[in-house]
């Protein structure tokens, strides 16, 4: 089925614009990203977070691999219908160039947090990912307790963005500004 030309346009816009920030200062705010997580994870008693390596100019999540946290990442195990497997790192390119785990036992991320990329992020929570619903498919199938936040720069926050029945949306985002919840009764408590 062909995309929507507003998904399409959208991409294209949100991708130039983190495109064009600057290297220096994408890799300051990931910083400031990987703080906030590193604190709510403390903050929480979180040990097991689903991650991903960058792809382009995407926020980079590595810091935390200088944590405690356990860290699990994904790995495309088929295209049709998408699906990912996830394991432990070391990464190393794989499909599309993307950092994955050499080995990815794991059917679904065995976590607690799982933090999901995407070009654009709205504040009902729906993300733009790249299309192939690889991210989508996992959230579907997510059991129940794992909180789900969308991981990027506050240059890619948006009111709005185009969703259909099987766009899942995120509970919150985190940015170098912060982590943004979508609905205050979803926001998880300590413990």
């Amino acid at each position: 089925m062909p995309e929507p030309p507003a998904k399409a346009e959208l991409r294209r816009r949100f991708k130039a614009l983190r495109d064009a920030s600057p290297a220096g200062q994408r890799a300051a705010w990931s910083r400031r990203v990987c703080a906030h997580l590193e604190r709510f994870c403390l903050d929480r008693g979180i040990r097991r977070v689903g991650s991903f390596g960058p792809f382009g100019s995407e926020v980079d999540l590595s810091p935390l691999g200088q944590t405690s946290l356990e860290l699990f990442f994904p790995r495309v195990a088929g295209q049709a219908p998408p699906r990912l497997a996830w394991g432990p790192g070391p990464l190393a390119p794989g499909t599309w160039g993307l950092q994955e785990p050499a080995a990815a036992p794991h059917p679904l991320p065995p976590v607690q947090l799982l933090l999901v990329p995407g070009l654009a992020f709205a504040a009902d929570g729906h993300r733009l990912g790249y299309g192939k619903g690889f991210y989508d498919a996992v959230l579907a199938a997510l059991p129940a307790g794992v909180i789900v936040l969308g991981a990027g720069f506050g240059l890619q926050r948006c009111d709005r963005l185009p969703a259909g029945p099987q766009d899942r949306p995120v509970q919150g985002v985190v940015t170098e500004e912060g982590i943004s919840w979508v609905r205050a009764d979803i926001l998880p408590g300590p413990g």
